[in-house]
């Protein structure tokens, strides 16, 4: 696979047995290797990783799946983000009672074209007639755990629609770009796809990527697509905005988790860009439309790892509720903080943006109990979410990353944008846009949606998590909310 590059070492009391037993039931933090629950195959881990200085000495965040432990010997992982590859986590005799344990990474010509592009972003040029279609997600930084999954819908919603047909007479190709969770990134991927050909761009990107991505895609006569939730906000010939809203997810949510904690105290905590603000706007008019109260409310940058000042602030608060707006990594790393903190059971926590992605790299433990509201679940049981999980298991394996309403999202836009491409006929992206803004409907894996200028109407379902699974416990319609 490329050469071996000796990414880290630390030296550990202990003989290397006892080390091995260590890491693989309590983890290293120094990694991010889950410090919480034991070590097994399948296990979701997150590793820093300082690239050489040729290939751009920036520190980047490997996301994988444990692959296989060697007892006593090594630890094997396999990641997809922001490359594919692998990692070995081995345990050596160092000096008398102490043990090294290394982190070992195989570098392949992936690793190396993922870092040209984002030194030196270079159109692709087509040598087939396919109409071509772009995808930005977030191979790296905060939003990464959602971008594997993301681009496996993607590729698999393309694949049907070339099975039946292609659109206006040509296949779809698709292109993917990563942002880094970056609005410079995501512009600079934009201005890369379109100078590659693609009039239409899906964007499962956070708001802050999205609101750089408009001026772009104006200008290049691109059709943006945004997938995940949002805030709302204006529109434009250039853009339409699927995804929930922070209004309608605390109106479902907030009653009944007043009501069946019988608390009222809420504490506001989230990243710091436009989106989460929004958000604590929103729950903070349906909190005092029910009742209650804010007690106070805290924001971290995108990235951050330690959330220690703002658990204290939840204590000193005196909150019983916990509104999270954080998200991907950032998430993951507050609710095994809180967990860790024992304030899981002190106080009721409903975070915003907990996908079955981000659950699954928090851990059944540390996420017993939260709360969550989306258009979509992997439990729904419907017959077209069946079918639609077992095609993806049937394409990606078991062993791919879970889908859930972060990116599925991706999977409904690109059939909904077929659906309108065909009532035009032709690839245009203002007249696409269009359609989209007045209307098209779908039955899909979340149920029966449409789109329309103010998004998409679709049902929201309320879930808590319980012994590992996000479990769908109410039904909201889309003309109730």
């Amino acid at each position: 696979m490329g050469r071996i590059i000796a990414a880290d070492r630390v030296t550990i009391p202990g003989p290397p047995q006892e080390v091995f037993e260590h890491l693989v039931s309590h983890g290293l933090p120094r990694w991010l290797i889950p410090p919480n629950g034991r070590l097994t195959a399948g296990t979701p881990v997150r590793i820093p990783l300082t690239l050489p200085v040729n290939l751009g000495g920036q520190t980047v965040e490997i996301l994988g799946r444990v692959q296989g432990i060697d007892p006593g010997r090594r630890i094997v992982v396999h990641h997809v983000l922001p490359w594919q590859g692998r990692i070995r986590v081995s345990v050596s005799s160092d000096r008398p009672g102490h043990s090294t344990v290394s982190l070992a990474v195989e570098l392949n010509d992936e690793v190396v074209q993922w870092a040209q592009e984002r030194m030196a972003p270079v159109a692709q040029a087509s040598t087939s007639t396919a109409w071509r279609i772009g995808l930005i997600t977030s191979a790296s930084g905060s939003a990464s755990v959602f971008s594997v999954s993301a681009r496996n819908i993607a590729t698999m919603a393309v694949e049907e629609i070339n099975a039946d047909g292609g659109l206006a007479g040509r296949p779809l190709e698709i292109l993917v770009g990563d942002d880094g969770t970056h609005p410079g990134l995501g512009a600079a991927e934009l201005v890369r796809l379109a100078h590659s050909g693609c009039r239409v761009v899906v964007a499962n990107v956070t708001s802050e990527v999205f609101a750089a991505l408009r001026p772009v895609a104006r200008r290049h006569g691109v059709l943006i697509i945004h997938t995940p939730l949002n805030e709302g906000g204006p529109v434009g010939s250039e853009l339409i905005r699927f995804g929930e809203r922070p209004t309608v997810q605390s109106a479902a949510v907030i009653p009944s988790l007043m009501r069946i904690t019988g608390s009222s105290r809420f504490f506001l905590a989230g990243n710091d860009y436009r989106w989460p603000r929004a958000a604590h706007k929103a729950v903070r008019r349906e909190v005092e439309r029910q009742g209650g109260t804010v007690a106070a409310e805290a924001y971290s940058e995108l990235g951050t790892t330690d959330f220690h000042s703002v658990i204290s602030s939840i204590e000193r608060s005196r909150a019983d509720l916990v509104i999270s707006t954080f998200i991907g990594a950032d998430e993951v790393a507050f609710e095994q903080q809180m967990y860790q903190a024992g304030m899981r059971d002190r106080v009721a926590t409903w975070a915003l943006v907990l996908d079955e992605s981000t659950h699954d790299y928090i851990g059944a433990d540390a996420s017993e109990g939260l709360w969550t509201a989306f258009s979509y679940f992997q439990g729904l049981d419907t017959a077209e979410n069946q079918a639609f999980k077992a095609r993806y298991r049937a394409r990606f394996g078991n062993s791919a990353p879970p889908v859930s309403s972060m990116t599925q999202c991706v999977y409904d836009a690109l059939h909904l944008l077929a659906r309108a491409t065909v009532r035009v006929g032709d690839w245009d992206p203002q007249l696409i846009g269009e359609a989209l803004r007045q209307g098209v409907e779908y039955l899909g894996p979340r149920g029966r949606i449409m789109s329309s200028w103010q998004g998409l109407q679709q049902p929201l379902y309320v879930a808590q998590s319980t012994k590992g699974t996000l479990s769908p416990v109410d039904r909201i319609l889309p003309d109730s909310v």
